[in-house]
């Protein structure tokens, strides 16, 4: 029997976490996806993951000046794909990577009126992967209960996808992020999906990341039998 694969997805924003610290609050995983990285923080994780074990890791996009991802294993990276289509603003934030049986996705999606474009470049993909061994983790910025997003996000229940969400004690109450404003609202708008072939599979909601300060989100665990 193979052992578990634990994925790590963080928005970690400007703040340049210590990689000793990200890796024990983390939980230690095999991979680790990381969102908002700049040039300099990309270079920066990257040196610092290769010295404690991340020997390998998604291309890095060192030629804009923009906030992309960038995902950080343990495990060989088999392939290596990136969204690049242009006037669309997911262009740099959504990246696959195949990774042992299990496709790894990380995404970072835009705010408020930028999501049109995103959602149905998305929904494509994720009739196409429903039934198969894929993880989509990332920052949708996007509440299950907002009124006009939310509905996307559970349009993908019925292809076959799990929010893990739905299967995590107190994930109904949960939150993971909320902005500077006193007027706004704590929202859980960092969500992991698991398509159907993925039988088995637990997140864990790390809310120490938010409460000490080092990102204004929390981070998000999953651990894939």
């Amino acid at each position: 029997m193979k052992p578990p694969v634990k994925v790590l997805f963080l928005n970690s924003g400007r703040r340049l976490i210590d990689c000793g610290v990200l890796l024990r609050l983390g939980g230690n995983p095999d991979v680790i996806i990381l969102a908002e990285l700049t040039l300099g923080s990309q270079k920066a994780y990257q040196n610092g993951l290769r010295g404690l074990g991340y020997k390998h890791a998604s291309r890095p996009t060192l030629h804009s000046r923009k906030r992309h991802v960038r995902l950080y294993s343990k495990l060989p990276v088999e392939t290596d794909n990136r969204f690049t289509k242009r006037g669309n603003k997911l262009k740099n934030n959504w990246l696959w990577c195949q990774i042992g049986d299990v496709l790894i996705s990380g995404i970072h999606m835009p705010t408020k009126g930028m999501k049109e474009r995103p959602f149905d470049q998305i929904r494509k993909w994720m009739k196409k992967q429903a039934e198969t061994r894929t993880l989509l983790i990332g920052d949708f910025n996007t509440d299950p209960y907002d009124e006009k997003w939310g509905p996307q996000l559970k349009s993908w229940i019925e292809f076959g996808w799990r929010n893990l969400w739905d299967q995590t004690r107190g994930g109904e109450k949960a939150w993971t992020f909320k902005g500077a404003r006193k007027s706004d609202r704590p929202r859980r708008i960092d969500h992991a999906f698991i398509g159907d072939a993925i039988k088995t599979a637990k997140l864990k909601h790390l809310s120490s990341f938010r409460t000490r300060g080092l990102s204004d989100h929390s981070g998000l665990l999953v651990q894939l039998g």
